[in-house]
């Protein structure tokens, strides 16, 4: 059976239109049952939206409508992650693919804002492996994870370097970057912006981490911090683990008159930096 591919995404009101195609080949019916699927990221929530199927020009087309004001029993769509997919077909013999991967010429993947009552904002957008997902709140979430490239030591200017790149077929060009460290003993956070650079193919960052006072007042104070890169789409934002790479950092650093070791973790461990502990 041939992959449904995305033929349109975008608002009516309050409701997210998802139509596309699939091409019809002999292990697909004329007009085979077809549902959208909102899978909650990080639950175990399921919501099941009839799509209605056409034939046209050799192809079995569907259409759906998210109404994310109520989408089920007059409730609104719960605040979260929700990852787009369609079911083709009943149980035994039906299948659940993910939607996104493949898509029509020109269609527009930039994220797709909505503001409901109650300031609430709701965007859909592609993610990382180009799969559409719908974002209602617009909390930073940790939705996946990319590698570091490098974290080096500036003796110069005594800071921790986070050096790295994601593939950039996925992703619309964000508006910011920040790294965001979390203790992981007090769940306290430290926040640095990380310079983006685009090119053709990849979205590159650079991050600098000051750990002592001879440059700011507040360098990373004493603890171990994970890391992960924010990614800012002006209205929504997507957050993803960072993994260390190979190389690490181990240096002795001065502050309050006395030496105080700094270390990275090295891959294939998510990538912490830990200040003044063994």
């Amino acid at each position: 059976m041939s992959e449904p591919y995305l033929t349109e995404v975008g608002w009516a009101g309050s409701a997210l239109r998802v139509a596309g195609a699939i091409r019809r080949d002999d292990d697909l019916p004329a007009a085979p049952e077809m549902e959208l699927l909102l899978h909650e990221r990080d639950g175990d929530g399921l919501l099941r939206l009839p799509a209605s199927v056409g034939a046209e020009n050799g192809l079995v087309t569907f259409e759906a409508l998210v109404d994310v004001a109520s989408v089920e029993r007059g409730e609104p769509l719960p605040g979260g992650l929700w990852d787009v997919g369609l079911a083709i077909g009943t149980p035994p013999g039906g299948r659940v693919v993910e939607l996104g991967p493949e898509r029509a010429p020109g269609l527009d993947t930039s994220p797709q804002r909505r503001f409901l009552p109650g300031a609430v904002t709701v965007a859909a957008y592609f993610g990382g492996r180009g799969t559409l997902s719908i974002d209602v709140g617009g909390r930073s979430h940790v939705a996946g994870t990319t590698s570091a490239d490098g974290v080096a030591w500036d003796e110069r200017r005594a800071e921790v370097v986070i050096t790295g790149h994601i593939d950039r077929r996925w992703l619309s060009m964000p508006v910011s970057g920040t790294l965001i460290l979390t203790e992981r003993d007090t769940r306290r956070t430290f926040e640095v912006i990380a310079a983006l650079e685009e090119t053709d193919d990849r979205l590159g960052y650079r991050a600098a981490l000051p750990v002592t006072r001879a440059f700011v007042d507040d360098p990373l104070p004493r603890g171990t911090w994970d890391v992960s890169l924010c990614l800012g789409f002006s209205g929504m934002h997507r957050e993803l683990g960072v993994l260390a790479p190979e190389g690490t950092v181990d240096v002795q650093v001065w502050r309050r008159l006395r030496h105080v070791r700094v270390s990275s973790s090295s891959a294939p461990d998510p990538l912490a930096i830990t200040v003044g502990r063994a």
